[in-house]
């Protein structure tokens, strides 16, 4: 769950006082959508977001698009991308192959639309009102280019909205496995080479921020963990199966929904937020599925959730020796990383509370999980997954 600006991905810095969000208002959202998409335009609802704006529309039947054939019946998704990261055209046309490309192969996620030029993104300058640029006293004008896309909206509520349940965690172990699946056969050279602090592999480099971490006892567990992934994780990383991964599968971004007749019935239906992807480790996908999942359960032992996810996943994935001995370490550097840049994070914007979300709940989770003996979670994950199989 990324919160800090990937900055060393885009054409240069964040500089203090650089205005990079886009000043674009709600009533000025059908025109643009009218010019690139040839859609008219009848609701608009802004929808959270932290340098970007996204904005959720419901349009007229009339499509004026060569280039659009039929309408999406749940409305559309309008990103307009901050104007730092709008200049990584790389990574969201990356972003844009692998939807269309998991969305070909029948895996339920945001399809990204042609607009009029034939294109899936359209750099926009979005005119700068002087009210607006003056109330955020910045010393440098903002510049105003800004990418705008258009995803179709997947309908239905965020994981985190909904009571846990084994079968919730299940079909997220069984969707992340599908997804694996289909992209073992995509391929995308900027993505084979993309860096950023997220990726499991760089877990090392928390060496550089754990001083964020002033509690004795979490900094010592932290530093237990990093021990362990240069012991047992680095030696066997050659080994490991790659591909292309999703590189953020968490109750954020897992979407789910239930049929009217049954409305507390809910089933696991899409992915969303293609902003982590890279060339990595299988075995780091179920790893932070598990380690997302099991922060905020109430219904069953956090330590629990691994079990659950792992019957699903193994339903259409196998896991190899290797991938099994890494399992836990990868699970608690995957907190470590979640919890240590939150902390460093924090550190540097003082009062964002958001920053904190994994810190509420996740040390005590982690500090009990790392401290079970690594064969003990093994088996009762083992135990959970031979239950699926009576």
């Amino acid at each position: 769950m990324s919160s800090l600006p990937e900055a060393s991905d885009a054409n240069g810095l964040l500089q203090p006082g650089q205005i990079i969000r886009p000043m674009l208002k709600k009533t000025e959202v059908p025109a643009l959508v009218a010019k690139l998409y040839g859609l008219t335009v009848v609701s608009v609802k802004e929808l959270n977001s932290y340098d970007d704006k996204n904005y959720l529309i419901q349009v007229q039947p009339k499509i004026d698009n060569p280039h659009m054939t039929d309408l999406c019946p749940h409305g559309y998704v309008v990103k307009v991308t901050n104007s730092l990261d709008s200049k990584n055209t790389q990574l969201m046309a990356a972003q844009n192959d692998m939807m269309l490309f998991l969305h070909a192969r029948g895996i339920n996620v945001p399809k990204p639309e042609k607009n009029v030029h034939g294109t899936y993104m359209m750099r926009e300058r979005i005119e700068v009102d002087v009210d607006d640029f003056v109330q955020n006293n910045a010393d440098e004008r903002p510049s105003g280019e800004h990418m705008v896309r258009m995803l179709t909206f997947v309908p239905g509520k965020i994981l985190h909205q909904v009571k846990y349940t084994s079968q919730l965690f299940y079909e997220c172990g069984e969707l992340a496995a599908k997804m694996d699946n289909e992209l073992m056969d995509f391929k995308n050279d900027f993505l084979k080479n993309r860096k950023l602090i997220w990726m499991l592999q760089n877990t090392p480099d928390l060496t550089k921020f754990i001083f964020a971490v002033r509690d004795a006892s979490r900094h010592e567990m932290i530093r237990e963990i990093l021990e362990a992934w240069n012991q047992r994780v680095v030696p066997l990383l050659p080994t490991l199966d790659r591909g292309m991964i999703h590189g953020d599968f968490n109750e954020q971004n897992i979407i789910v929904d239930s049929a009217p007749e049954v409305p507390d019935d809910y089933h696991v239906t899409a992915i969303i937020d293609f902003g982590d992807i890279q060339e990595s480790c299988y075995v780091f996908e179920v790893a932070i599925t598990i380690m997302y999942l099991m922060i905020e359960v109430d219904e069953m032992p956090p330590n629990d959730a691994g079990g659950h996810v792992l019957a699903g996943y193994l339903k259409h994935r196998t896991l190899s020796e290797a991938e099994w001995g890494v399992l836990r370490e990868c699970v608690a550097a995957r907190f470590a990383q979640s919890l240590v840049m939150g902390a460093y994070s924090y550190e540097q914007d003082p009062g964002n509370e958001y920053l904190l979300t994994t810190a509420r709940r996740g040390w005590d989770v982690l500090a009990t999980f790392w401290s079970a003996p690594k064969e003990e979670v093994l088996e009762r994950w083992r135990q959970i997954i031979r239950s699926y199989e009576k």
